[in-house]
């Protein structure tokens, strides 16, 4: 009998393992040279974690980087807004079932970031091109933007269990990133990310047998360590980079 239930665990954690490794290969619509890519020492460089892919798995999934904030539309049948006093507890609660997040560095995805070209257009002519378009007045010239290219890689958590889970609200996933200090231990880098204003925010569920794609961005910094990402009480696989050890001190003082 003890035989019988050690093969038995030993075929589960075997299942759950070969889960964890086989995600899909993501595909950037755009051609961004990948070798081109920036890395960035900033962990609010890129605040919010948007949905990039949520649905049913598929081997080669190609996709354009997104970063709507609040509402996306590939979320539509994913939003949830009735019964919130229910909502809200299982959110606020967050204990997963049949869960598993997936850190893939070995791909490179492309975060893509827009800033206003200050070199080519001062603040007062900005806010007054944008008091034009609010009042539905045409521009004579475009806003002049900067394109920049972040390296990144995919984070994709998986919904293995019979019923759907709560995991973010408006477009922003819950994940809170953790690392290793000098004293081998983890530290929260940083909580979820939260809106400073929710008014019109909805929840969002992963389904049963869906998995939903999130872009991190590739970190740089002074500190090489391990980290893993978080989801209430589900992490994800430990994976290496570097950050500032500035930011673990900070964390350690709070």
């Amino acid at each position: 009998m003890k035989y019988f239930i050690s093969l038995v665990l030993l075929c589960f954690s075997i299942a759950l393992f070969s889960q964890e490794l086989y995600n899909p290969k993501y595909i950037s619509s755009k051609a961004t040279p990948t070798d081109s890519l920036k890395n960035t020492d900033d962990i609010n460089l890129f605040y919010l974690k948007p949905i990039q892919y949520i649905g049913k798995f598929q081997k080669e999934i190609v996709l354009e980087y997104t970063d709507s904030n609040r509402y996306s539309k590939i979320l539509e049948n994913n939003y949830r807004s009735k019964n919130f006093k229910d909502l809200n507890k299982e959110f606020m609660t967050r204990k997963y079932e049949n869960i598993i997040i997936s850190v893939d560095t070995s791909q490179k995805t492309p975060l893509e970031k827009i800033d206003i070209d200050t070199l080519k257009i001062s603040s007062e002519e900005y806010n007054a091109k944008m008091d034009s378009l609010y009042y539905g007045k045409q521009i004579t010239h475009p806003i002049p933007y900067i394109k920049t290219y972040y390296s990144g890689f995919p984070v994709t958590i998986h919904n293995f269990g019979n019923k759907e889970s709560i995991i973010g609200f408006g477009n922003n996933v819950v994940l809170e990133l953790e690392a290793l200090d000098k004293e081998n231990k983890w530290q929260k880098i940083y909580p979820y990310r939260y809106y400073s204003c929710g008014t019109g925010i909805q929840f969002f569920v992963l389904k049963p047998n869906e998995i939903a794609t999130v872009f991190e961005p590739r970190l740089s910094g002074d500190f090489h360590t391990w980290f893993r990402y978080r989801l209430g009480n589900i992490i994800s696989n430990e994976f290496e980079g570097n950050i500032n050890y500035n930011y673990l001190i900070h964390s350690q003082a709070h």
